[in-house]
């Protein structure tokens, strides 16, 4: 789904990327360290922080022509604490999006008159992830998506991508190898000394 070419990344004095060619398969998990700003990976990879060296390469079928900024949707690690005290209903009227009109919308019985402090952390997170598709994005990156989650969302969170994510594009950033990630049959790759290693799947020499 993503190649990069020669990608040098950094952040302050943090070198988080180092020459780092790879192609990122859609699906894929990628597991860092805890001292590494994943959030400026997901926001590099999706064309919202500028890299220092080399190109990232998109693929086009996924993005259906469209440029990169309309076509990524990038769910950060404190999505649990956006529009706190807001109703639903409220912010699909401030947006101007029918969000109650979508399938996952229905399925998981997001209540339009409630807050988004009433709701558990895997229905704000599907909150957000109906508000990317009302938005018509094309590809999710989650960033720490499971850090704030209790077991019955962890579970949830895997059916979630099972059945109901199962044909999206998207990628996953965390630093918890949580088990349902080794449940699913996608590549995990580990971020780690400036390099990206596949650990399950993926390309056989990583980022190079």
């Amino acid at each position: 789904m993503m190649e990069l070419k020669n990608v040098t990344l950094k952040h302050h004095r943090q070198l988080i990327l180092h020459h780092c060619s790879v192609n990122l398969p859609s699906q894929s998990i990628i597991l860092a360290k805890n001292h590494i700003r994943t959030d400026i990976v997901a926001k590099a990879l999706a064309g919202f922080h500028p890299i220092d060296e080399g190109e990232i390469h998109f693929n086009e079928q996924a993005a259906k022509g469209k440029p990169n900024k309309t076509v990524f949707f990038v769910i950060p690690e404190n999505y649990h604490q956006l529009w706190r005290n807001y109703r639903l209903q409220d912010i699909s009227i401030w947006l101007n999006r029918p969000f109650q009109q979508s399938a996952l919308w229905k399925k998981y019985r997001l209540p339009s008159h409630a807050s988004i402090d009433s709701l558990t952390m895997f229905q704000r997170l599907i909150y957000l992830v109906s508000l990317g598709q009302s938005l018509n994005r094309t590809v999710f990156i989650f960033d720490q998506p499971t850090k704030h989650f209790d077991f019955e969302d962890l579970e949830q969170f895997y059916y979630f991508l099972k059945d109901d994510f199962s044909n999206a594009h998207y990628l996953i950033f965390t630093n918890r190898i949580e088990k349902i990630f080794t449940m699913l049959p996608k590549p995990i790759y580990q971020l780690d000394s400036t390099k990206l290693l596949p650990l399950k799947g993926g390309e056989k020499d990583g980022c190079q």
